[in-house]
């Protein structure tokens, strides 16, 4: 009767289709040597140019590969990938903290997310949330294709609106189609290989096992709204007053591709911030979260930040920390991991780090290691898996909502539930907007 929604399962399977990533042979190698034919081509007679026929022909006689050919595309999705990342780790992060007032916060979470819904905003998104998207006058989104993701946002907002306002029986289908709608947009605004809605495939990018309620994805996966929310995330942002860094994924991107994973409910709520007390409540076993400070140490060579996990009682695994934190000095004080890691450094980490509802930063035990799933993808799996309950096992789904089979299962499900709920749009917004909210 859903004991599985407590259990924590996770399997690991080394096993992929065909590959996302390649780095045979160099793109950008590629690219420069279509400039350099390109700078031959002008310089050429225009009796000459006839000869050939046109710059394709030309590429060919120089020996250069046709860079369209889908052939190529795994090598062109390393360049994109990489490029992107370069530039974001370069650039001052343009997203600006917000508090939120906490009797405002409902209402003000909304009208932010209502604020998405205009075309010319959307396009200005893409400017700010893209790193390499070119200099030119037309770079970036069309007016038509920002149209369409404003219509995601909209029915996005609405589906959650319902879900809200509707009995828990059926918030589980309404916030999985919202955040799925949501996701659409958050992929074209943020990912390296993705411009237009319709390059999204149609799949979910991920599978429900039914016979044992877990969440598959990854590896030889088709491919889908998952696996491009995953991948729309090349660097992961940290930022706090006063802290602001981007940590490289790359690693991470590849390894997902590389990993089917088959993961059960119990281990990803474990990875939620607003769950850990009732998740080590209801289960009997810690959480995967750990508060987390950072500040800066007195280093006259450099800026150094110093990385304070645990709350002196509890504090995670010096696997996971050596995991996270690999090459970088690790000690101890009054019952708290202490890890040191200079300013520039910070992007080398492999740690996930999430926000909770007030700003504050949460370590996590990561399951997938080396995979890093932003928190909005844990949350799409979570969604996903409870909206596949509902639907197909109604009977008992309604036993759980009642308490008629297991207090401890009951209040797990049921805290989710309205922490998500209080959550969702501040998750919707640090992925999509300009901002990133938090209540005081």
């Amino acid at each position: 009767m859903l004991e599985e929604i407590s259990q924590d399962k996770l399997k690991k399977t080394a096993v992929s289709n065909q590959p996302m990533f390649s780095t045979t042979p160099d793109y950008e190698s590629l690219l420069q040597e279509k400039d350099s034919i390109l700078g031959k081509w002008k310089t050429l007679e225009k009796d000459k140019q006839r000869e050939f026929g046109s710059l394709r022909k030309f590429e060919i006689e120089n020996g250069l590969l046709d860079i369209k050919d889908p052939a190529l595309l795994p090598s062109k999705n390393t360049y994109l990938l990489h490029n992107e990342i370069k530039r974001r780790l370069s650039r001052e992060d343009p997203l600006s903290l917000l508090p939120i007032e906490p009797l405002d916060f409902d209402d003000a979470a909304l009208e932010l997310a209502e604020s998405l819904e205009n075309i010319t905003e959307i396009r200005e998104l893409y400017k700010i949330r893209k790193a390499s998207i070119g200099n030119s006058s037309n770079a970036g989104i069309s007016a038509e294709e920002a149209a369409k993701l404003k219509n995601c946002f909209n029915q996005g907002r609405e589906l959650f609106l319902s879900g809200r306002n509707g009995s828990l029986m059926v918030k589980p289908l309404n916030f999985f189609y919202a955040l799925t709608a949501y996701t659409y947009g958050v992929i074209v605004l943020n990912s390296p290989f993705r411009y237009r809605k319709d390059m999204l495939p149609g799949s979910h990018g991920m599978a429900y096992l039914p016979a044992s309620i877990q969440a598959q994805f990854g590896g030889d996966c088709a491919r889908g709204t998952f696996s491009d929310l995953v991948s729309a995330f090349p660097t992961h942002l940290i930022k706090t007053p006063g802290i602001s860094f981007n940590i490289d994924c790359s690693h991470s991107l590849i390894a997902f591709y590389e990993n089917r994973f088959d993961v059960s409910l119990g281990t990803l709520l474990s990875m939620i911030p607003e769950m850990a007390d009732y998740y080590h409540l209801t289960t009997g076993n810690q959480s995967r979260c750990f508060p987390m400070e950072i500040s800066s140490t007195n280093n006259i060579r450099s800026v150094t930040w110093e990385f304070q996990i645990g709350n002196g009682e509890t504090r995670p695994s010096s696997a996971s920390i050596e995991q996270a934190f690999n090459g970088f000095n690790v000690t101890e004080r009054f019952g708290k991991t202490i890890v040191t890691v200079p300013a520039a450094n910070s992007s080398k980490l492999n740690a996930i780090i999430y926000t909770d509802l007030r700003g504050n930063l949460w370590f996590v035990e990561n399951p997938f290691f080396p995979v890093m799933l932003p928190e909005i993808a844990v949350h799409f799996l979570i969604t996903s898996i409870f909206s596949n309950i509902m639907r197909y096992r109604p009977d008992e789904w309604g036993s759980v909502l009642l308490n008629e089979v297991s207090s401890n299962i009951s209040l797990l499900t049921r805290h989710y539930f309205s922490s998500f709920q209080r959550k969702f749009m501040l998750v919707i917004l640090r992925a999509s907007s300009r901002f990133i909210p938090y209540t005081i």
